[in-house]
C-alpha cells in the first residue's frame, strides 16, 4: 500500500449541534485537533449546515476537512443510515435528498406533537421547532419540554412514558429508499458509506443481501468501525468489504462526551493492510 494511502488517524463520522451532536462545529473540530486526528469529516444527519464553520476551522488548524452528511434511507421497510463523504456541498442531487429529509424531520415532528396529544399532553409543536433551532427536530426536544415544563423528572422518563417506540406506536418513518438515494448520488463524484452496519436488525443472511443491493445501487463503501465495536464484529466487516469489492470507512460516531469510548478519533482498531480504504485516493489529503 502506498505511504499516502497507509492509515493515519482517521475519523469520518462525527456529530455536531447542527443535528444532534454536543459540540457546535468548530468546538468539534478543535477536540479532533486536541486528539491528533488528521483526517477529519463532520457527518451531521440529513443537513450540511455545520460544514462551512467546520471547514474555516480545520483550515486554521491545518487539519485535513472532508464534507460529510448522514443521510436517513431505508431498506425493506428497515431504517439505515448512510454516510456520504468528499462532495462538493453545492452538489444539487445531495441538496434534493437532504432537503426532503429535512421536510420529512419536520413532518415527523408534527405526528410526535399529534400523539402526545392524544396521550393528555399540549401541543408542543412550536416550542419544540423553538427549541430546536438550527439542530435537527427530533424527540430529544419533546423530552426536553417535558422535563422543563414538569410533566417528567427526567428525559429517561421522557421516554419512558411518553416518547419510546411502544408510545409512539402508531409513528413510522417514511424515509427514502435506498436504492432512490444511491442511484441519484452514484454518478456524483462522492463515497457512498453504509454506515454502522452491525447496529441494524439483520442476521448475517440479511446482512449480506443488503451489502449485494448496496453495491448494485452504486453505494462504495462500508463503515466497518464505529466507536466501540466488538473486534470480531470488524472482523466480520472486514472480511464482507472484500467479499463485496467495497472499501472500508472508520469513524467514532461522535456525539458528546458520554462515555469512555464516545471520543473523537477513538475506535476498534482495524487490519488496515487488509482492506482498501475510502480515503486512499482522495487528493485533498
Amino acid at each position: 500500500m502506498p505511504e499516502a494511502a497507509r492509515y493515519r488517524k482517521v475519523d469520518l463520522h462525527t456529530h455536531s449541534t447542527c443535528s444532534d451532536g454536543h459540540f457546535s462545529p468548530a468546538e468539534l473540530v478543535d477536540l479532533a485537533v486536541e486528539q491528533s486526528v488528521s483526517l477529519f469529516a463532520l457527518t451531521d444527519h440529513d443537513t450540511l449546515d455545520g460544514l462551512p464553520e467546520a471547514r474555516l476551522r480545520a483550515a486554521e488548524h491545518g487539519l485535513s476537512f472532508i464534507n460529510g452528511v448522514e443521510l436517513s434511507t431505508q431498506w425493506n421497510g428497515i431504517p439505515l443510515h448512510m454516510v456520504a463523504l468528499n462532495f462538493s456541498a453545492d452538489n444539487p442531487a445531495l441538496l434534493s435528498i437532504v432537503e426532503g429529509n429535512q421536510a420529512i424531520r419536520l413532518d415527523r415532528a408534527r405526528r410526535i406533537a399529534d400523539l402526545l396529544v392524544k396521550q393528555g399532553l399540549p401541543d408542543l409543536f412550536d416550542e419544540a421547532v423553538a427549541l430546536a433551532g438550527n439542530s435537527q427536530l427530533g424527540r430529544p426536544h419533546f423530552a426536553s419540554l417535558l422535563v422543563e415544563k414538569c410533566f417528567v423528572k427526567d428525559a429517561n422518563k421522557a421516554f419512558d412514558r411518553y416518547l419510546g417506540n411502544k408510545k409512539l406506536g402508531q409513528l413510522r418513518d417514511v424515509w427514502p429508499e435506498l436504492e432512490q438515494v444511491l442511484s441519484a448520488l452514484a454518478d456524483e463524484d462522492m463515497a457512498l458509506v453504509l454506515a454502522h452496519p452491525k447496529r441494524y436488525p439483520l442476521t448475517v443472511t440479511k446482512l449480506k443481501r443488503l451489502l449485494s443491493d448496496f453495491k448494485k445501487w452504486g453505494g462504495t463503501g462500508i463503515e466497518i468501525v464505529s466507536g466501540n465495536e466488538r473486534p470480531d464484529s470488524v472482523r466480520l466487516l472486514e472480511r464482507l468489504t472484500r467479499e463485496f469489492d467495497l472499501k472500508a470507512s472508520v469513524g467514532s460516531d461522535y456525539h458528546g462526551p458520554f462515555g469512555p469510548w464516545m471520543q473523537v478519533g477513538k475506535f476498534t482498531q482495524i487490519h488496515e493492510g487488509e482492506v482498501d480504504l475510502v480515503w486512499q485516493t482522495w487528493s485533498s489529503i
